[in-house]
């Protein structure tokens, strides 16, 4: 009676799949994957497999640092140069220990357009100006901030296509937004 499940765990080990999957890749950086055209920016990502990754190229590249090589869960970050037009392919590329190899393409969305602030209300309160209004961009509104004195004070936003928001502000101070691809947009108050 004892025997039979050590017997039948003995049975299960031997029935072990041998690991065919390829890593699993993605992005981090650019958030929404809008970069502004022209731009140098910085990309970072990450590979998972659960028998290690020993390598990640871009576009034939090695991204991975030496010291990553062999863990189960990488990150990677390299800079890439954005063409001034036309559309943008990164081609990730895996390997795991035992050889298998992945790959992903991740497209860029090439945004030129900076960010649409949209005031809907102005009200005056003694030296303070209370400012309602929206940003509006065609990938993601990364931060809005409002610029006084030359001191950034960041709105604590979500990071979506449109945003609504509400500032206090001094006279001369200015709302400044920035997309996912670094466009940006001002606008003075009031």
């Amino acid at each position: 009676m004892r025997w039979h499940p050590l017997l039948f765990l003995a049975l299960l080990s031997s029935c072990a799949r041998p690991d065919t999957a390829p890593p699993e890749m993605g992005l981090v950086e650019p958030l929404g994957g809008a970069v502004a055209p022209g731009r140098t920016l910085s990309v970072e990502g990450y590979a998972f497999d659960p028998s290690g990754v020993v390598g990640v190229r871009v576009g034939g590249q090695e991204v991975l640092a030496a010291g990553e090589s062999g863990k189960r869960l990488v990150r990677f970050r390299f800079r890439l140069q954005a063409p001034t037009s036309g559309q943008v392919e990164l081609l990730l590329e895996a390997e795991d220990v035992r050889g298998n190899r992945g790959e992903r393409r991740v497209p860029l969305v090439l945004d030129a357009a900076p960010p649409r602030i949209v005031v809907e209300r102005v009200e005056r309160e003694g030296g303070l100006y209370r400012v309602y209004g929206r940003v509006e961009d065609n990938v993601r509104v990364d931060r809005v901030a409002v610029e006084a004195g030359g001191r950034f004070t960041p709105l604590s936003l979500p990071k979506e296509a449109s945003v609504v928001f509400l500032a206090e502000a001094p006279t001369g101070a200015r709302l400044v937004a920035v997309d996912a691809a670094g466009n940006r947009a001002v606008r003075s108050i009031p």
